[in-house]
């Protein structure tokens, strides 16, 4: 009879502990429900314009937003939404095309993940059932604020990092629909509304991707795009970007009532 008991106490004990480990693992697909933007690969941070957004939807689509080469003279920042996904253990699993048309199979393996912070590793990636290899470990952050609010609206400043070719102050109005018009000053002291800007931005949390077209400063022509991350403080806000040979350039500007008067 003791031997019974005390085999029924070791049995009890180990279904327990099963219990408790099964509480204990994270709920993945709660947790990863929301917007995360790319900030760490192999632990180091990445080029601004180099970031990635995604969106896992409680739908199970997907939202994949990146900046595209679309050819040799034009890139774009693009929002993808033809993607679904699903949970299968500790691996997200994303089927779908790209905005080239391309087929795109993924699966990523969850290292770590909280509600802040997702990491993963690339078992499977690939491009028109074309195994594409990727050793890489990414790192996510999860979008907790909604800037759109204090973000719409006109601001004026300038490139604040010594050394950069871009000097001068600019005027940015940023509507609440996602466009954005763009104001400079000629060599008169003018100031010139960039009819040919096409500017459109993006918001997650504190990034910012914003396209245009022609940029004034290097004289390149067709589509271009930039990523910035931000912060806002009452009616100030400072742009940073992580560049190339690991230069953080820096804008910094202040909210005000209206866009510049302008000639044409």
């Amino acid at each position: 009879m003791k031997a019974f008991n005390l085999l029924f106490s070791l049995l009890f004990s180990v279904l327990l502990l099963v219990g408790c480990a099964t509480d204990d693992e994270p709920n993945y697909a709660e947790l990863l429900k929301g917007t995360w933007i790319n900030t760490l690969i192999n632990g180091q941070p990445l080029l601004t314009d180099e970031t990635f957004v995604m969106e896992l939807k409680p739908d199970n689509t997907e939202m994949y937003a990146i900046g595209f080469q679309l050819d040799e003279n034009n890139k774009s920042w693009i929002e993808g939404v033809d993607y679904t996904y699903s949970i299968v253990g500790d691996h997200i699993v994303i089927n779908g095309t790209d905005v080239l048309g391309n087929a795109m199979q993924m699966e990523f393996k969850i290292e770590s993940l909280t509600d802040e912070t997702l990491t993963f590793t690339v078992p499977t990636f690939k491009v028109n059932n074309v195994e594409v290899p990727n050793d890489r470990t990414f790192t996510c952050e999860k979008v907790t604020n909604d800037y759109r609010s204090a973000f719409t609206g006109v601001w004026y400043g300038r490139c604040t990092t010594e050394g950069t070719a871009d000097s001068t102050y600019h005027y940015w109005e940023h509507l609440a629909d996602g466009r954005y018009f763009y104001y400079y000053q000629d060599e008169n002291d003018n100031w010139i509304k960039k009819t040919d800007n096409e500017g459109r931005y993006y918001l997650y949390g504190n990034l910012m991707a914003c396209n245009y077209t022609n940029d004034l400063l290097t004289g390149g022509t067709g589509k271009v795009f930039e990523c910035w991350h931000f912060t806002i403080d009452g009616s100030k806000m400072v742009w940073t970007g992580l560049r190339e040979n690991a230069m953080t350039i820096t804008y910094e500007m202040d909210k005000v009532p209206s866009a510049p008067q302008t000639i044409q």
